[in-house]
């Protein structure tokens, strides 16, 4: 029997989390990613054009946000273009700024390793919903080994954890206060590896601690339902939703060579 190939099924392996799409809707999946992706290039803009560490310290939710996204998803099957775009990504950042190190495989990569993670997260909970609690310590204490080697290597698994935490609660008893437990500890743990890694000191410390708060309480009571969209912003948001994986990658690429160009002095992406 021959499988129908189309147009839609093709964009669906493209899309960065595989989540069920209503096809003619604005939902706050989409929307959740349209603000990640909105983040993401201003702290790029931060880093790789002015050096700036507010805009940097807005990007903080968007690794947090795609790794929530992995673990509330429920697939493993992780699009081969994950992996090319994720080596592909890495390689050209090693050549253009080789001075810098060490170079941590791209992000892409730490997702596509969560999600085919997903089976043993999934029966962490299921024995005990609160054992993602020690989980997500023993990741941040990691941080420092792991994230040399893989980018947002042990964020990105927490804030999958908090998705687990969210799908699989059934409204059974003890599931929300452990999904309000386990947020917490995302919380902690995840501001414990952002101020850390990035320095963040006084006001700039402050500012990434509430933007990570806001952002776990916003994702440990998230659900994916159609939502009302000013009619000439429908087409954007929706766009921007299915193809982050390509704005992603597109916009990584111009700034690099853009700062490699321009600059003339190397800039490393964190």
């Amino acid at each position: 029997m021959k499988t129908k190939v189309t147009i839609s099924s093709i964009a669906k392996s493209f899309n960065l989390f595989n989540v069920v799409i209503v096809s003619n809707a604005v939902t706050t999946i989409d929307v959740l990613k349209l603000g990640a992706v909105v983040l993401m290039i201003a702290d790029h803009v931060g880093l790789y054009v002015f050096d700036n560490a507010w805009l940097r310290v807005a990007g903080r939710p968007v690794a947090v946000i795609f790794g929530f996204l992995i673990g509330y998803a429920a697939t493993i099957r992780v699009p081969p273009i994950w992996i090319g775009l994720g080596i592909g990504l890495s390689l050209l950042n090693r050549w253009l700024f080789p001075d810098e190190g060490p170079h941590s495989l791209d992000i892409l990569i730490s997702l596509a390793l969560t999600r085919v993670s997903l089976p043993l997260l999934d029966r962490l909970y299921a024995a005990a919903p609160l054992l993602l609690v020690p989980a997500i310590a023993v990741l941040a204490l990691l941080t420092e080994p792991v994230n040399a080697f893989l980018e947002y290597g042990t964020e990105v698994p927490i804030a999958a954890l908090l998705g687990v935490a969210v799908r699989l609660d059934r409204g059974l008893p003890g599931q929300a206060a452990a999904r309000w437990v386990t947020a917490l500890a995302a919380l902690v743990g995840l501001a414990f590896v952002a101020i850390r890694h990035f320095e963040f000191t006084g006001f700039t410390a402050v500012a990434c601690l509430t933007l990570l708060a806001v952002t776990t309480m916003t994702l440990a009571n998230f659900h994916t339902a159609p939502i009302p969209a000013p009619g000439p912003l429908i087409p954007l948001i929706r766009w921007t939703g299915r193809n982050t994986l390509w704005v992603y990658a597109a916009h990584l690429v111009i700034l690099q060579v853009v700062a490699w160009s321009i600059n003339g002095h190397v800039v490393e992406e964190d």
